[in-house]
């Protein structure tokens, strides 16, 4: 069996079971890390007495079977236009046809996508348990820390303060719109990895590094270093809030466009002092945002394309500046946030190298 292709046996059956039993051993890997963060999960509930909660794999399983089924559509979309310029002539079913079956349910990629999904889902799991349970394994106690020392990397300045050129509307309009995308472009690059057609060493590369940034930054260093993060600085400690100019500046702006993040927050505290809520578990340190969008600008140069690693590196650098801007981390947070994507890249290739050295350095 090569990394590109699987012999597969006759009967379109037989070779769905052949390449989904096969992708078991390929996924090894990553569902042996899903395995590690789960049970921590587990481990952690029993010593806290809370219960494990599920409702990530609901809130998960919708919209990833949606954007699939709208990936297959507009990729049949995309090959009609194809076919119509090649000049096809006759009934387009049956071309769109092959298409769909030799293409979009192929069995090696209905094989890596089945893959994906469980992994990804069980993983989620004991993420978002964690999560949520940092303020009880590790009360909220390093703003005050964070604060101090963000001002006095930045030379006795708030990064915000040092971005209050930025105090346009329009401006913190469009920053926040690209915080927002970042949810789109996240989805994006997991499915063009996730469900990819091809067992490539980038593909596991990408899963695992994802998932290992995740981790290791809000799991574990999240639950280390808990914090709330600029914006909930105020609701948190006594005294002066710092940051009080800077969310002045959302409210005013907020006047004249839709500044989601607010609403965003609100909600989240919301959910914090009751316990309740989907949209639930706050985690400043490191920040995340910032590590994805690091580790979506290395997949984007590791994959080949150039324009696509440049364009993903501007994304992070409006994202780094839109996490300060919109006093949802410290400054210090996205430096850690993107250490930490670099270092998860970088062992996930050991682990690889160490687990499947058959896949060599190739794409």
């Amino acid at each position: 069996m090569t990394s590109e292709a699987l012999s597969l046996p006759s009967g379109r059956t037989s070779a769905y079971v052949e390449a989904i039993r096969s992708g078991f051993r390929r996924h090894a890997l990553l569902y042996a890390f899903a395995a590690i963060v789960m049970a921590t999960a587990l481990t952690e509930a029993w010593l806290l007495d809370l219960p494990l909660d599920f409702q990530m794999v609901m809130l998960f399983s919708g919209p990833v079977l949606m954007i699939l089924c709208l990936m297959i559509i507009f990729g049949l979309a995309a090959e009609t236009i194809r076919l119509g310029r090649a000049g096809h002539e006759g009934s387009l079913f049956p071309a769109l046809g092959r298409k769909l079956r030799d293409d979009y349910l192929a069995p090696l990629r209905v094989s890596n996508a089945v893959h994906a999904f469980l992994f990804m889902t069980s993983y989620m799991v004991g993420y978002t348990f964690i999560k949520r349970a940092i303020p009880l394994a590790h009360p909220f106690s390093w703003d005050g820390a964070f604060a101090t020392w963000d001002k006095a990397v930045h030379f006795g300045w708030h990064p915000y303060e040092l971005l209050s050129f930025l105090n346009v509307p329009l401006v913190t309009f469009i920053l926040n719109i690209n915080y927002n995308i970042w949810f789109f472009v996240m989805f994006a690059l997991w499915f063009w990895q996730g469900f990819s057609d091809r067992d490539s060493r980038l593909r596991l590369h990408f899963l695992l590094g994802f998932t290992l940034t995740w981790f290791l930054g809000t799991c574990v260093l999240g639950t280390v270093f808990s914090s709330v993060g600029p914006c909930f600085y105020g609701r948190l400690l006594p005294g002066e809030d710092p940051y009080a100019p800077a969310l002045a500046w959302l409210a005013t702006a907020s006047q004249s466009y839709p500044i989601w993040s607010l609403d965003v927050m609100n909600e989240l505290w919301k959910n914090y002092e009751t316990g309740t809520g989907i949209v639930n578990g706050i985690s400043a340190m490191p920040s995340m945002h910032v590590g994805t969008s690091v580790l979506f600008a290395i997949l984007g140069f590791a994959s080949g394309k150039r324009w696509l690693g440049w364009l993903l590196t501007a994304f992070a650098s409006l994202i780094m500046i839109g996490s300060v801007h919109l006093t949802w981390h410290y400054a210090i947070d996205g430096y850690a946030g993107a250490a930490i994507a670099i270092f998860g890249w970088w062992l996930a290739g050991r682990l690889i190298d160490w687990s499947r050295p058959e896949l060599a350095s190739g794409r």
